[in-house]
């Protein structure tokens, strides 16, 4: 039977393919524990989305600016890889621009099965689900899986 309003239901699937967004927060780190767990028998791609350096900034703000991306692109890297158990098999993809497109962009580059994000990210705008996930809900074609920030185990 279609879904209401849709067409097509939505049936549960072994994931194989999982994209995971990431930005170092809590909710994130939830969200990359569980699309490990999702992927366990096959592929994780961890998203993380970069600010775009503007070339209009010049010498020397363009190339400070540049190097503090690296920098955080590289924390985030050894964060991930040291959050994730040693058996995953993953890839990090540093996207450059917003959020949202870079996750999709992956999502359907490498044809996952689902998206799972935190419900509330770094960025500037704090509301009850962010405007990465917001987004990726409304614009989507798989499955979103959001952690909210109240299922965020605290140590």
């Amino acid at each position: 039977m279609p879904a209401e309003g849709g067409g097509h239901s939505v049936h549960p699937m072994k994931t194989s393919t999982v994209v995971a967004g990431y930005d170092g927060s809590e909710t994130s780190r939830a969200a990359l524990a569980y699309a490990a767990a999702l992927a366990d028998d096959g592929k994780l791609f961890v998203v993380c989305a970069m600010e775009h350096v503007a070339s209009y900034l010049g010498e020397p703000y363009a190339q400070r600016a540049l190097d503090q991306e690296d920098g955080r692109a590289r924390e985030l890297e050894a964060e991930i890889a040291r959050l994730l158990p040693a058996n995953t098999d993953y890839e990090t993809e540093m996207i450059e621009g917003p959020a949202a497109e870079a996750i999709l962009r992956v999502a359907k580059t490498r044809d996952a099965d689902e998206i799972v994000v935190g419900s509330r990210g770094l960025g500037p705008l704090k509301s009850a689900l962010g405007s990465v996930s917001h987004e990726l809900l409304q614009s989507a074609d798989r499955p979103v899986v959001v952690i909210p920030a109240n299922a965020v185990v605290r140590t």
